[in-house]
């Protein structure tokens, strides 16, 4: 099969390595001629359990127009979206597939020309290095539903599955993503905030009380079920408990966070329902002020 992959941050590089030794034809396209140049020279460094496998791959600059692929990944951040735009239009295949952190991109999914869009999330711990070197840092799951389209669609998704990297078809879509946005909102902002790792959250009582609040607060606007759902959170937390969260990374180096796409669309979703979420705002305000302190 023939994947396209938008994006060369830590979920691009990870897929495109994991693609590519399942057999598949893969193309990466780069923000950067630079990265772009050096995974056409030196390939992409997947490191698993301090054991590293050159992938050799096919880089290119994404430009305006890209070619049709059986699969087109789109990796980049929530907020990189709206620039990518263009070529999203333009693309004239048929099976366009978004893995973002956050649901703020739900609608420009719905309203794309292309037969059939899917969203995903991924939950795999993954930290880019350098521009081609990507370490494997926690084994999950990636979970895909189909916003639009033909079901006979779901027929290519599924032969990507592998043991090494299974990949999950989901009837409910919106679910899967609302329940991975409680997760991320109550997980990323505070390892950044507090510069701590995921672990953290629950094994510090002080921190784990503070995780609680934002948790329950999310979830009543979310509609989830605070209890049920409170269990995948310290299963998550438990499981990457040495990881950096990615928006910690993003403060960390000085980057733009996806707060806005995670607790930014809570903040919205709380206005239209008339609900009082001051934790919310507290954290999503702490975010944007370390963001502007940082550049």
């Amino acid at each position: 099969m023939n994947i396209g992959i938008i994006g060369g941050g830590a979920i691009g590089l990870l897929i495109a390595s994991y693609f590519y030794q399942n057999n598949q034809k893969v193309t990466l396209y780069t923000r950067t001629k630079e990265q772009a140049n050096l995974i056409n020279q030196s390939g992409i460094i997947l490191s698993v359990n301090d054991f590293d496998t050159e992938i050799k791959i096919e880089a290119s600059l994404l430009s305006n127009k890209i070619d049709q692929f059986d699969l087109l990944f789109v990796c980049v951040k929530q907020y990189s979206l709206e620039t990518i735009l263009p070529v999203i239009n333009n693309y004239k295949g048929s099976h366009i597939i978004f893995l973002q952190n956050g649901m703020s991109h739900i609608e420009i999914v719905k309203k794309l020309s292309v037969e059939n869009c899917f969203i995903g999330i991924v939950e795999h711990g993954a930290l880019k290095k350098s521009g081609n070197e990507i370490s494997h840092t926690g084994k999950g799951i990636i979970k895909i539903g189909q916003v639009k389209g033909k079901p006979k669609a779901l027929d290519q998704l599924l032969t990507l599955h592998t043991n090494d990297f299974p990949i999950l078809l989901e009837n409910n879509w919106f679910y899967i993503l609302s329940q991975k946005c409680l997760i991320n909102c109550t997980i990323n902002p505070l390892t950044a905030i507090f510069n701590i790792r995921n672990g953290e959250l629950i094994a510090n009582d002080y921190f784990y009380q503070i995780s609680k609040i934002l948790f329950s607060e999310v979830s009543n606007v979310l509609d989830l079920h605070k209890e049920k759902e409170w269990h995948k959170f310290e299963e998550i937390c438990e499981k990457t408990s040495s990881n950096y969260s990615s928006m910690n990374r993003d403060l960390f180096h000085g980057r733009q966070t996806e707060i806005d796409s995670m607790l930014g669309y809570v903040q919205n979703i709380a206005i239209q329902k008339k609900i009082n979420v001051p934790t919310i705002d507290l954290v999503y305000n702490m975010i944007k002020g370390l963001e502007k302190k940082k550049g």
